[in-house]
């Protein structure tokens, strides 16, 4: 699934991101980049911040529609 359609505050893991190489190179230098854990906090009109490590960053939604992620396993 795409980061975009991704549950609100639940934790997902960044499979790939499937962007231009200046975008994928710009979201790496901000955290986001295959095996980053993510977790959505909120979505808007043509954004949505989600939370990386210790910071809040927003994406717009067509770079969220090209970061395919997946549900993250939390073992207990």
């Amino acid at each position: 699934m795409s980061l975009i359609q991704a549950p609100q505050g639940e934790s997902i893991t960044v499979v790939r991101v499937a962007a231009d190489e200046k975008t994928r190179k710009h979201l790496q230098d901000l955290g986001i980049m295959s095996g980053a854990q993510l977790t959505p906090l909120s979505f808007s009109d043509g954004s949505m911040i989600v939370r990386v490590r210790d910071s809040r960053i927003a994406v717009n939604r067509d770079i969220a529609e090209n970061i395919i992620v997946r549900k993250s396993f939390v073992f207990e």
